[in-house]
């Protein structure tokens, strides 16, 4: 009886130990990475991203605690903040950005974030980036490609949250033309009503060496010649001795 006893203490003492070795220590990444490896999830950044275009916060959270970098991109050149922001998950950026990912980083096509935030018309997000930019204390003239996108595409919500958070309005896209140039060659009245607004240079050349009001001209833009004008927007004199005035 007493070898009995002895030998069933002993499988307590045996379970008990085993108990506490099997739980998991979330301040421990071992242990963390131990327990992922027993639930058979790969500690991948494909895996991460994945969880990231889920929502799984949880999930997330258990990589996190394993040490995983946060910023790492999956196979497809995507980290976890590039597809959150691609689809318009604020909430997830939010979470990343609280758990240390960063603000300033491209997509897979090379796009920054904040442009395709932009094209993509998710304009929570775009706020929620700009933001954690200037807490990054990025130079914001890097992300004044969004302002040419926006313009081009009459993206005047985009351009209000641009502009308004500092971002320069009036920098040269790698076509030659300006915010305004852009505005005005597609039409947009309300976009470039708004860089009026904010005092852009009515008369900059593009590097054709056209204005704006050249523009609006050529392209039969009644109602924005009569608002650029009224702004005092000019012709140039190349465009006035080729077609008049």
């Amino acid at each position: 009886m007493k070898k009995l006893a002895i030998y069933l203490l002993v499988a307590v003492f045996v379970m008990l130990f085993t108990a506490c070795d099997d739980k998991m220590d979330p301040n421990n990444p071992q242990s963390v990475r131990k327990a992922i490896a027993k639930q058979k999830i790969a500690f991948t950044p494909n895996q991460f991203v994945s969880f990231a275009a889920a929502g799984d916060t949880a999930k997330m959270t258990l990589f996190l605690q394993a040490a995983f970098e946060i910023d790492q991109p999956d196979d497809n050149g995507n980290n976890a903040v590039a597809m959150v922001v691609n689809q318009g998950k604020v909430d997830v950026l939010k979470y990343l950005f609280a758990k240390g990912a960063k603000a300033n980083v491209f997509n897979s096509k090379g796009e920054h974030v904040a442009d395709n935030a932009v094209a993509m018309g998710h304009f929570e997000v775009l706020q929620v980036l700009i933001d954690q930019l200037k807490k990054e204390e990025v130079e914001l003239v890097n992300v004044a490609s969004a302002v040419i996108i926006a313009a081009k595409t009459g993206n005047t919500q985009a351009l209000q949250i641009l502009g308004d958070s500092g971002i320069p309005l009036e920098t040269r896209g790698a076509d030659g033309y300006f915010p305004i140039h852009l505005t005005v060659k597609g039409g947009h009245y309300d976009a470039m009503m708004y860089l009026i607004s904010k005092g852009v240079d009515l008369n900059v050349k593009c590097n054709q060496g056209y204005s704006v009001l050249d523009w609006a001209k050529n392209e039969g833009y009644s109602r924005l010649i009569s608002a650029l004008k009224k702004a005092g927007a000019k012709h140039t004199p190349a465009y006035i001795k080729e077609y008049g005035r």
